[in-house]
């Protein structure tokens, strides 16, 4: 026999929903938290079209007889916004509503949004450090001020670009277009929550796409608003977080012991790092730390390669880090990539003028004045490059004085 085709009716649908009565830092109106479907703001439902919505969750599908008029005009309006939807099933449907288990709802939200519109496009996503780090026991801050996704590195501009019609956009970077960039940094319009979108994750010495595969498959899930997300095995993430502590910042001299040592706790409080490390290239960023966890024998032999990123982070200040950051493209490319390093864009130009304090709106002046600060930095690291090299005992005085 056939099967019987299955019921019609009206369903909710979200890319992520909160169950938000009474939580703090809200209208005490305030009910549901949610996103629709459809590019746009979260909305938030109270009174009687949060009842409405609950229904939809305990019922779905529910006919349009079990309705009147008035119910019947919301839910036309619903599927306009993309929060309901009419027929046998939706890939967006809702099935529960939950409280957040994030100390910030909107934040938790923005973890859904991505998800879902990574899946839309078929771009397998993991979501790396973050909350999913507290709720793993691996470090004891719960929140974080930015949403960080590593996805496949071939697609990672088709996740920047449709994140853009979701209210994101693309941060002025003076390496856009380049290799250099680990990730593009998306500044929120009206979500007050940034989204870094990785290509990688600096200090592994795996190739990209490796990394990324090498991660992707030892994932977990967890759910944030309703939607499920990957992120990485603890003895894998324990690795990733580790690698990002102790990463170089341009201008520092060599790791912070309370890095080193936040590095140590992490990857000794999950079982399973040191074979991570391994797989993912990392034990030449994290020698020192695994060392310290287990022993010498644990890095025995491994490889003493430095990962390319760290090549150039650890200069001692920016026109240097990108002198060598410079060096890392092809030949070919560098002409390019030079003059806009030296002869920005103008939203890079003024980007970099209201970091330096300078309250110009003005591109060529932002630009002028930048090129001015990259010089009298050069001029400054390449004193620090001369008082950190060793003089030789066995020269003489005449030879050590320029």
């Amino acid at each position: 026999m056939p099967s019987s085709p299955l019921a019609e009716g009206w369903m909710p649908t979200a890319f992520g929903a909160l169950d938000v009565a009474g939580a703090p830092g809200f209208a005490a109106e305030a009910e549901i938290l949610l996103v629709p479907t459809l590019p746009g703001p979260a909305l938030c439902l109270v009174s009687h079209g949060a009842d409405l919505w609950r229904r939809l969750i305990r019922e779905a599908p529910v006919p349009s007889a079990a309705f009147d008029d008035a119910d019947l005009d919301v839910l036309a309006q619903w599927r306009r916004l993309g929060i309901a939807a009419f027929g046998s099933d939706h890939p967006a449907r809702a099935h529960h509503l939950k409280r957040a288990v994030l100390s910030s709802p909107l934040h938790e939200l923005v973890y859904a949004v991505t998800a879902h519109v990574a899946a839309e496009l078929g771009v397998r996503t993991v979501f790396i450090k973050g909350p999913s780090l507290h709720r793993q026991g691996l470090r004891e801050r719960e929140h974080s001020a930015d949403v960080d996704v590593w996805c496949e590195p071939a697609r990672a501009e088709e996740l920047v670009r449709a994140l853009a019609a979701w209210g994101w956009h693309r941060s002025p970077d003076p390496w856009f277009g380049t290799p250099v960039p680990h990730s593009t940094t998306m500044s929120p319009e009206t979500w007050g929550c940034e989204i870094d979108v990785h290509r990688r994750v600096p200090g592994l010495t795996l190739d990209d796409a490796s990394a990324f595969e090498a991660v992707s498959a030892s994932c977990v899930t967890t759910e944030y608003a309703g939607t499920e997300v990957r992120i990485p095995s603890r003895d894998v993430h324990a690795v990733l977080a580790a690698v990002n502590v102790v990463r170089p910042a341009i201008g520092e001299r060599g790791r912070s012991a309370d890095a080193s040592t936040t590095a140590v706790r992490m990857l000794a409080a999950a079982g399973g790092t040191l074979g991570s490390a391994r797989a993912l290239g990392a034990v030449p960023a994290l020698r020192r730390e695994l060392t310290e966890a287990f022993g010498a024998e644990a890095t025995a032999g491994s490889a003493t390669s430095t990962p390319r990123d760290w090549h150039w982070r650890g200069r001692p200040d920016t026109a240097h880090a990108y002198l060598a950051a410079l060096r890392t493209l092809p030949i070919l490319r560098r002409p390019r990539a030079l003059v806009r390093l030296l002869w920005p864009d103008d939203d890079v130009a003024l980007a970099s003028a209201r970091r330096a304090g300078d309250p110009t709106d003005d591109p060529r002046r932002a630009r002028l004045r930048r090129l001015a600060r990259g010089l009298r930095a050069w001029a400054r690291g390449r004193r620090t490059v001369r008082e950190r090299m060793p003089t030789s005992p066995s020269l003489r005085h005449s030879e050590r004085t320029p």
